[in-house]
């Protein structure tokens, strides 16, 4: 069988010459349709495979440029047992609430 569709697509348009000249017999054709079939089956899955090799090299890239993007944000914030901290929004100041200590309370020391 033929390992490129290169050389599928050239067996196959030799088959369709052949099969054009008016002094092939019908058994000799009818060989000839079952190689054509076989030489497209073996066309769609070169084609198939290609498809999933590049969907899977695309996937491969997109998972290796998320894990690079995530590489450059901030750790999470941890409270001080070092477990994340749960954030939520005071509604009046922007600033961010841990949950053991109130909103608008300033932590920073100057």
């Amino acid at each position: 069988m033929t390992d490129t569709y290169a050389a599928a697509k050239e067996q196959l348009d030799d088959i369709v010459a052949q099969v054009r000249k008016k002094d092939v017999s019908l058994e000799r054709s009818l060989d000839l349709l079952e190689e054509g079939v076989l030489l497209a089956n073996r066309c769609t899955e070169l084609i198939d495979q290609a498809a999933w090799d590049d969907m899977s090299a695309d996937s491969e890239d997109a998972e290796t440029d998320a894990k690079a993007n995530h590489a450059d944000e901030p750790a999470v914030d941890t409270d001080d047992a070092g477990n994340p901290a749960e954030e939520t929004m005071d509604a009046n100041t922007e600033e961010v609430a841990y949950p053991d200590e109130p909103a608008g309370t300033d932590t920073d020391t100057e």
